[in-house]
């Protein structure tokens, strides 16, 4: 047997001595502290775990009012700025599009410069536009209800027989012209500005402070704590909604929460987010730019780039004129391609119905804001049990790239075989003149039919919302007035109608469909929608919808680990910048906008200012939830491609799944090339081990 010799380390250049000095003598670089105040004590908190606590307090505090506060509050804000769904989307999806702007600004500069300071700056950012989304609560007026039942009004909404028509101020801008719309877009702008850094950079900056093996359960414990954010959030914003917008500003609260012209505190969980925001900046700040174990992990980490960027060490350009080769070198990448072709099919269904989740199951279940919001809830347990599972999975199997791949097809066709489980929703509410005739009172969603008719037609009914319900048979109508009501009372606390005369006209045809009817309907009109028993749809509905996520969820964390691994090293932030990129100018940005369409085109009825439509009254279920799982499996079976064309394609610089360790030297020639994934300083020189030939 041929015998090889162990190389000795070569004494390093007058230059790179000088570096590793240099290196080791920037105390901001390696103490944990502001500017030259490090006091000893408080070193002990510069760890990876307590860097996982406040990154992970960051991300939850982002997703509380970006996943949570807002979409929560959508249905109330379109209720109370006149806007539709689509445009809601846009604000939603203008989160997405100022990430797009300076995600590559950030990446690049961030990755070269002091990580924690950057995503420290990011949350103050964060803070400020949660500020600026509270805004237009002090400078609208007083919520005031389109229909005054004051003590001292003799006009509740009824029929008065009048002939006057409705009066028009002129004053209500479109959507788009709404001063508030952009105040919000604002808002987002910097939501998405500064949590940049932490998605981006922050996930890089956590993964190169721990070991390899420790990365994908510390990713996934942040990736649960982001996820309690929503969970959180959806409580707050549904205890908030049950308080009165404009409770600051008034003495008397004028109706329930039950009542559909309700509109809750929105701007409380903005005002909540933004302080919360500023106060965890402060111990980011604190962070060096690196922990003090961080080299002694990356010297045990594993190569396994893909083999056509398997130079584990290779350097992220500091020079911009050098990104647009080093992001082209990474594009041609085809394991990375499919990691984002993945996360863009994905991203359009969770950006969709995270945007819209809570006005999705209020149409869908024919609930109300509140309990949507609570409902919401069950969805992102199941997106932090899918990212647990995931992180688990990975660990203990010990699953390497191709491995991972495989996990990710099992996920998405499990999740695919639930999806359909999203058709079964409540039966859709009936509303006369809107999907049933006055004259025929048979449910037609297809027929256009008219609010207007011969028995209201003296009353000149204003284009007000204020819903009242026939107890007796479950129709419903626009208003008192348009179903012809003349009389008002109120008993313990709710309000009836009488002489009703679009009821007695249909008396006859009432008695036939129910023949348990008593005559005298008048007593029986109440204000509110009527009660909705879905049965068990329901559990049907939250049911498929709880394994879809977590299955979906459970696909995360190896598609992130795959990201960081087929790359080089110090190329890992660039990479993420690319990927999210692509995904957020082809996923989340058209989800978002592309679900508020879907849910505007399954409107029935919009409500109307000055001949103007304003936000949707009521919708169609069957077309709503047709609609997304549609869209939902043909997501679903584009990612399952992708992976698997993935999965063809991936080829391994090393023995992939075999666990070896590589060594960096590029010049050995021999049977067995191994390489350490590690952060030498450049130029300097490894130890490495020939193996020579049986």
């Amino acid at each position: 047997m041929e015998k090889h010799d162990i190389d000795k380390f070569e004494e390093p250049g007058e230059d790179l001595r000088h570096q590793i000095e240099d290196y080791s003598e920037d105390d901001d670089d390696l103490l944990c502290g502001y500017g030259r105040c490090t006091p000893h004590w408080l070193q002990g908190f510069h760890n990876a775990k307590f860097l996982l606590l406040v990154l992970g307090i960051c991300a939850f505090i982002q997703s509380f009012v970006v996943n949570a506060i807002f979409p929560v509050g959508l249905s109330t804000l379109e209720r109370r700025f006149q806007m539709t769904s689509t445009h809601t989307g846009i604000i939603s999806s203008w989160y997405d599009f100022a990430v797009l702007l300076v995600v590559f600004p950030v990446c690049h500069w961030g990755n070269n410069g002091h990580k924690g300071r950057w995503i420290g700056w990011g949350g103050v950012i964060m803070a400020l536009g949660s500020l600026i989304c509270a805004m237009p609560h002090w400078m609208v007026d007083i919520y005031h209800p389109t229909t005054d039942s004051s003590a001292n009004s003799t006009d509740f909404g009824q029929c008065l027989n009048r002939g006057d028509p409705e009066q028009c101020s002129g004053k209500q801008p479109s959507s788009l012209f709404n001063p508030y719309f952009w105040i919000f877009i604002l808002g987002q702008t910097l939501h998405g500005v500064g949590s940049t850094p932490l998605f981006s950079i922050g996930t890089t900056y956590m993964d190169e402070n721990v070991s390899q093996s420790s990365s994908p359960v510390y990713l996934a414990i942040h990736a649960v704590l982001t996820s309690f954010g929503p969970v959180i959030g959806v409580f707050a914003g549904g205890f908030l909604l049950n308080l009165y917008d404009d409770f600051d500003r008034v003495d008397h609260i004028p109706m329930e929460s039950s009542d559909p012209r309700w509109v809750g505190a929105w701007w409380v969980g903005f005002i909540i987010s933004s302080i919360s925001a500023l106060l965890i900046a402060f111990p980011i700040l604190a962070f060096a730019r690196e922990l003090p174990e961080a080299k002694r992990h990356r010297a045990k980490d594993v190569n396994q780039c893909h083999a056509a960027n398997g130079d584990v060490n290779e350097k992220a350009p500091r020079d911009l004129s050098k990104l647009p080769a080093c992001v082209m070198k990474i594009l041609k990448n085809p394991t990375f391609l499919v990691c984002i072709a993945v996360g863009i099919f994905e991203s359009i269904i969770i950006n969709g119905f995270a945007a819209f989740m809570p006005k999705i199951l209020e149409t869908l279940l024919s609930t109300n804001p509140t309990l949507a919001s609570y409902l919401s809830s069950v969805v992102i347990f199941a997106a932090a049990t899918g990212v647990m599972v995931g992180g688990t999975v990975i660990r203990q199997l010990k699953l390497q790239v191709g491995g991972m791949l495989k996990m990710i097809v099992v996920c998405h066709v499990f999740a695919l075989l639930f999806t359909i489980g999203l058709l079964s929703h409540c039966p859709q509410r009936e509303f006369v003149g809107i999907n049933m005739g006055y004259e025929d009172l048979t449910l037609d969603k297809y027929h256009d039919f008219s609010i207007d008719s011969q028995c209201n037609s003296d009353c000149s009914c204003k284009m007000e919302w204020n819903p009242v319900c026939d107890q007796r048979s479950g129709h419903m109508y626009y208003s008192a007035c348009h179903a012809g009501c003349t009389s008002m009372r109120k008993i313990e606390g709710s309000t009836q109608w009488g002489g009703c005369g679009c009821l007695n006209q249909n008396q006859t045809f009432h008695q036939i469909l129910h023949s348990s009817l008593a005559s005298n309907h008048e007593e029986n009109l109440t204000q509110g929608y009527c009660k909705h028993d879905c049965g068990y749809r329901e559990y049907i509905l939250m049911g498929s919808l709880f394994v879809t996520v977590v299955a979906s969820f459970a696909s995360g964390i190896p598609t992130q680990q795959i990201m960081l691994r087929v790359v080089p090293f110090d190329q890992r932030t660039l990479a993420l910048g690319i990927n999210w990129t692509f995904v957020r100018l082809l996923g989340f940005i058209p989800g978002g906008i592309l679900f508020g369409v879907i849910i505007d085109t399954a409107c029935l009825e919009w409500g109307q200012n000055c001949g103007k439509a304003t936000s949707c009254l009521v919708y169609d279920p069957f077309k709503l939830s047709w609609t997304i799982t549609a869209l939902a499996i043909v997501c679903k079976l584009l990612s399952i491609l992708a992976t698997i064309i993935g999965y063809m394609t991936y080829r391994p610089s090393d023995l992939d799944n075999a666990g070896s360790i590589q060594t960096l030297d590029s010049h050995c020639h021999t049977a067995l090339h191994l390489v350490v994934n590690d952060d030498r300083i450049p130029e300097q020189a490894v130890i490495h081990q020939s193996y020579g030939h049986m």
